[in-house]
């Protein structure tokens, strides 16, 4: 089974899934679930048309990060985003769904990144050991985003759409790619053996616990080391 159809396989599993978990805790649009199930890199079209709509949603993002961090994310609308931008509230929801998908719109380039670290990643190393490499690999974005990092974890610790956005859609992806990963890796169907999961959830609690460490000390601290003492913690599980 290749790792394009382990993801197909997760996509429909996702798709049932994680719109229950969403619609439980935030009810986001329909189409920034949708388009968050199996992300795929954008296009690089160098053609005029292409360079103005990167332009504007270029734009759109840094109006929203800017309010967000200004004004606060609850108190900044959809409305605000597209008047700071100076583009018409429509024009904002073709480019971004939700108020949500703008907060985390970067990450979808992340994701792609983490794909490639995972593929790159020798044979001889055992798979957890690939899954750190992996994530750890994504030092160099972490840090050209790091201001972002911090705001987009402070919002998830503080609103409840933030935080069911991030969980039902961004984690979500980042959860599958591990899972795919690891089945790969492995050889077997994810749908029947367990271990590609576990371990993708496991990895995910570490990033989590990583998160909120760095975020309790405001950024100050580093979040790689905070990530690197959490992944260490899994194979110790074994001896509780």
């Amino acid at each position: 089974m290749s790792v394009t159809d382990i993801r197909q396989l997760l996509t429909k599993r996702c798709r049932f899934a994680r719109v229950e978990d969403v619609t439980s805790t935030v009810s986001p649009p329909e189409p920034a679930i949708e388009s968050a199930i199996d992300p795929a890199p954008r296009p690089r079209d160098t053609g005029r048309r292409s360079r103005k709509k990167q332009a504007t949603r270029d734009r759109l993002l840094a109006a929203a990060h800017e309010l967000f961090a200004s004004k606060g994310y609850d108190e900044t609308t959809t409305f605000d985003v597209a008047e700071a931008a100076d583009v018409a509230q429509r024009t904002l929801f073709r480019h971004f769904p939700s108020k949500e998908s703008l907060l985390y719109a970067d990450m979808e380039d992340a994701t792609f990144l983490l794909r490639d670290a995972l593929a790159s990643r020798p044979a001889q190393e055992t798979t957890l050991q690939a899954v750190r490499h992996a994530l750890f690999a994504l030092r160099d974005d972490f840090e050209a985003h790091r201001e972002l990092r911090l705001l987009q974890a402070r919002l998830a610790a503080t609103s409840p759409a933030v935080s069911g956005h991030f969980r039902a859609v961004v984690q979500a992806n980042w959860e599958r790619e591990l899972i795919a990963a690891v089945a790969q890796r492995l050889g077997v169907d994810p749908m029947q053996d367990p271990r590609p999961e576990i371990l993708a959830g496991a990895a995910m609690s570490a990033c989590r616990v990583a998160t909120r460490q760095w975020t309790v000390n405001d950024g100050r601290s580093d979040y790689m080391e905070h990530l690197d003492q959490a992944l260490a913690a899994i194979p110790e599980l074994t001896d509780l």
